[in-house]
């Protein structure tokens, strides 16, 4: 069957199901984003293209979370009637719950960084297997799923100082700009042990970090309900960037690590007054 055809089979049950505004809304979405892939065969899917269409997009995110939906309705009407496998489809879905996270409004919610205990139960839960190495990567760099699909072994490299980097280039980030970012733990002797971990694990990169990004998704979402902790793999990246604010690292230089586009994301999200840390400064200024 061909893309005018599923279009207009997908048009039909959007009418029996959904209001004639947003029957049309959803249409216009999906045109949209048919036409952002331009000789892309939307009956083979590629993720990437629903991150390019996201990032390149000059909508405000309102519009960008119907655009999402859309994508999603379309996709899982064509798993359904059976045009697509359950693998591509979960590959759609991880990817537009990846960016829904990524644009979630910041007047609903801000993220939340995961506790010692609840790492300590996430990472005791899933000891010795592949998922406590992907996870504690994530932890200890802060970088994004969609940046994690494109890691290979070359992007690490150790400095005179023992710390180990990640180069994350243009093309997998999602400023389109080359970042380098530290792996840290949330102390010093954390840092070098994870370190060591990491040298070990990435001699063997494929086997140790190689995962289906659809299979992760659910993985995780499966075993936060299971923990009765809620957290995503977008909760490692607030984490490790939390991390730095606490251990006093300035905005400018968390902001260069997490990949933030401004300073005043950083600020606003991050850098929330903690009396605490204050105290901490003060006695530090005092020694």
């Amino acid at each position: 069957m061909g893309q005018i055809e599923l279009l207009e089979l997908w048009k039909k049950g959007l009418e029996r199901t959904k209001s004639a505004r947003t029957v049309i809304t959803y249409i216009r979405s999906l045109q949209s984003f048919i036409k952002h892939a331009g000789d892309s065969n939307i009956i083979t899917p590629d993720p990437k293209e629903i991150y390019s269409y996201v990032y390149s997009s000059s909508l405000n995110t309102s519009s960008l979370l119907t655009h999402l939906s859309a994508i999603k309705h379309f996709y899982k009407f064509m798993l359904r009637r059976g045009y697509i496998g359950k693998d591509l489809y979960s590959e759609v879905e991880s990817a537009i719950y990846d960016i829904r996270e990524e644009l979630g409004p910041s007047h609903v919610r801000y993220p939340k960084a995961l506790s010692k205990e609840d790492v300590r139960k996430i990472l005791t839960f899933v000891a010795n297997t592949k998922y406590e190495k992907v996870y504690i990567l994530f932890l200890s760099s802060g970088i994004r799923l969609s940046e994690y699909m494109g890691l290979t072994k070359d992007k690490f490299y150790q400095d005179k100082s023992k710390l180990l980097w990640i180069r994350l280039p243009p093309e997998i980030t999602k400023r389109r700009k080359e970042r380098l970012v530290p792996i840290l733990g949330s102390t010093k002797e954390e840092t070098f042990d994870i370190t060591e971990k990491l040298l070990h694990w990435i001699e063997n990169y494929e086997e140790n970090f190689s995962v289906n990004r659809g299979s992760l998704q659910v993985f995780t979402n499966r075993l936060s309900h299971k923990l009765r902790i809620p957290f995503s793999i977008h909760s490692f990246r607030h984490t490790y960037i939390t991390n730095l604010v606490n251990n006093n690292f300035p905005a400018e230089v968390v902001k260069e690590f997490a990949g933030h586009s401004n300073v005043k994301t950083t600020i606003d999200i991050y850098y929330k007054f903690s009396q605490n840390r204050a105290y901490e400064l003060v006695e530090k200024f005092l020694r």
